[in-house]
């Protein structure tokens, strides 16, 4: 006979207890971290953010607030956040951001109509199906309108894009470009656009801009892998993870 095995306290939970310094180790919002985000995040989020500096701004999922950093390098006053690691906001809040603990949905819940940009980075892959639906219901909520989404997760459509989106045993769900744009056009979002995280050209990398020379030609040769299989039907992004922007317009 098999006895029951009781079980006192979730994966998540005790993942996330420690989670700052078993997954996170890279940094959090110290001044150097957050203007490589800042470069890197700039590029990737041209044309998407407000140009208002007092915007209101939310990161879910902020994590030790390298996003936040990288948005106040930018200019922009107004920022929000939150994340369901108590060690990783403690960090967040060091760095001077007024974010808090909690879970994603009820942070949202509680702030319906209040923002011009909610961002979630390498957050939609942590949740479920359901909460993915309720999660994107709320953010839609939360925003006002002419307000953008912004999500970045694993992207199956890279030859690696496996090895991220199971890299992480909190990993619940992936979603192809063209998969979640879908899903955010089904809950109300219109403008979609999905982008790739890859290399950032700019004078002053250097390095940079060889590797996203080098990138354009691994590119052509996926797009053309793409157009002589399937007609060239999908989406063409093909990083190992990838952006993807909604907007609410009314």
């Amino acid at each position: 006979m098999i006895e029951a095995i009781q079980i006192d306290m979730s994966y998540r939970e005790k993942i996330y207890q420690k989670y700052a310094e078993r997954f996170q180790i890279q940094g959090y919002a110290r001044k150097d971290v957050a203007e490589r985000w800042a470069v890197g995040y700039r590029y990737f989020l041209r044309g998407w953010l407000p140009g208002d500096p007092g915007s209101r701004i939310a990161d879910v999922g902020c994590g030790g607030g390298q996003l936040l950093g990288a948005f106040r390098i930018m200019g922009y006053r107004t920022l929000a956040g939150v994340d369901i690691s108590e060690q990783q906001v403690a960090r967040a809040q060091e760095a001077g951001f007024a974010v808090e603990a909690g879970d994603a949905i009820g942070y949202l819940r509680r702030h319906e109509g209040e923002f011009d940009l909610v961002t979630a980075i390498d957050i939609a892959e942590h949740l479920t199906k359901d909460e993915l639906m309720e999660f994107l219901e709320r953010a839609y909520a939360a925003l006002r309108p002419g307000g953008r989404l912004i999500l970045q997760m694993p992207n199956p459509n890279s030859p690696f894009g496996m090895r991220i989106r199971y890299g992480d045993l909190t990993h619940e769900v992936g979603l192809s470009p063209d998969c979640a744009e879908r899903l955010l056009g089904l809950l109300g979002f219109e403008a979609l656009e999905s982008r790739e995280a890859g290399p950032v050209p700019g004078w002053k990398s250097p390095s940079g801009s060889l590797r996203w020379v080098l990138w354009q030609l691994v590119l052509l040769a996926f797009s053309a892998f793409d157009l002589i299989e399937t007609g060239g039907r999908g989406i063409g992004v093909f990083t190992r993870v990838y952006l993807v922007c909604g907007r609410r317009l009314r």
